[in-house]
């Protein structure tokens, strides 16, 4: 569906955390762990997809061209788990996944993904964003 350049701009998206490679590892918006070689593994708990920030299917109801609602300033890298808990809600939803961490047995801990359920919204400045890319459609 999304060829790989805008694959690697969507994943540019993602929120760096230092401690690691942001080549390999990042955030998605609700803080969930995601990893480059998960996009679209829907079994990892690391896997990733593409959001439509604002949702798709109200877009195409409202007859937005598929040019501008695949465009990149209305996607972002979100964790399968949380795409599918926001599915169509806008601009507040609910995240089902966000970063934890577990003991590793050894004394040391681990980062990791754990369930949630954390409400979410999107900020004022992408509401902007969005309602200038989409100015003269209703939303």
């Amino acid at each position: 569906m999304f060829d790989e350049q805008i694959i690697n701009d969507v994943w540019n998206k993602g929120l760096v955390d230092d401690r690691y490679n942001p080549e390999l590892v990042r955030k998605d918006a609700c803080g969930a762990w995601i990893i480059r070689d998960k996009y679209n593994d829907r079994e990892n708990p690391y896997g990733w997809v593409i959001d439509h920030i604002y949702p798709k299917s109200k877009l195409e109801k409202s007859g937005v061209p598929l040019e501008l609602i695949d465009n990149i300033v209305n996607l972002r890298p979100l964790n399968w788990k949380n795409n599918d808990s926001k599915g169509a809600d806008f601009p507040h939803y609910q995240a089902w996944m966000k970063a934890g961490v577990v003991p590793d047995g050894e004394g040391n801990e681990l980062d990791v993904n754990i369930d949630c359920v954390d409400e979410k919204g999107i900020n004022d400045e992408i509401q902007k964003q969005l309602k200038e890319h989409f100015k003269g459609y209703r939303l």
